[in-house]
Parts: C-alpha cells; structure tokens; sequence
C-alpha cells in the first residue's frame, strides 16, 4: 500500500500537480520523523492542520509512533 502512496506522491511532483495534506505530511515525514509541532514549522502550516492528518495516517498504518518523545510529545515516522 505504501508503495502506491509514494508512486501517487512522484508523479503528482512530477506534474507539478497539488499534493493532499496527507501526501505533503507522509513526505515530509519520509525527510525524517518529527513531532507535529516539528512537522508544522518544517511545512509553515498550522498545528491545528498537521495533527487532525497525523492522526489519519497513524490509523490508516501508514506512520508510527518511534516510541521516542520531545518536549512531551510523540515522535513519528513512516511505516516503510
């Protein structure tokens, strides 16, 4: 599953077409893991936007938490 995710991902980067929330976290978390807090200031989104789509991506198994913490909050990184 997450191999189609990231073929969707390239080739709307390729054309240039918009990414969805959950594309742009999921990328951005393939940078590297991160809080939502990290994730927002690293995207310039609001807090209020990234943890709602953090939330749907853990439950749909595509993210994990790393079990490790920063500032008292999750750490997280795709599940590959």
């Amino acid at each position: 599953m997450i191999m189609k995710i990231w073929n969707r991902i390239m080739s709307k980067r390729l054309s240039q077409k918009p990414l969805t929330r959950k594309e742009q976290v999921l990328l951005e978390l393939k940078r590297g893991a991160g809080t939502a807090r990290q994730l927002s200031d690293r995207m310039g989104l609001k807090l209020s936007i990234v943890r709602p789509v953090i939330t749907v991506l853990h439950k749909e198994g595509l993210i994990r938490d790393t079990e490790d913490n920063v500032n008292q909050e999750n750490v997280w990184e795709v599940v590959e």
